[in-house]
């Protein structure tokens, strides 16, 4: 059976996989992995978590195909008011690009 722990660190959280039977074959198997949560990398850092996470416990999050995609992703808050110009720009041709595609499947 596989079990997931996990466990507080001082910048993040240790997840360990436990399996006492891998591939059927009766041996045990333990693997830990380290997210760290703090300095540069933290949101992309805590985004593979998740989604390691979502994997590991085998979670049907949907597809490409599906209405109904659960996606795990960094954006800006609500609240957020950007100081640089080029974030802004940038920002506009992402949805600019969405706007065509979704315009691109209208009838």
């Amino acid at each position: 059976m596989l079990s997931i722990g996990i466990e507080p660190a001082d910048n993040g959280v240790i997840k360990t996989l436990v399996d006492d039977n891998i591939n059927g074959g009766g041996e045990d198997f333990e693997a830990r992995q380290v997210y760290e949560f703090e300095g540069p990398m933290k949101r992309s850092n805590q985004v593979k978590f998740l989604k390691d996470l979502i994997f590991d416990l085998g979670m049907d999050v949907g597809t490409e195909l599906d209405n109904d995609l659960l996606q795990i992703y960094v954006g800006w808050g609500a609240q957020h008011i950007s100081t640089s110009d080029n974030e802004i720009k940038n920002k506009i041709q992402i949805l600019e690009k969405e706007i065509k595609r979704l315009g691109s499947m209208l009838k």
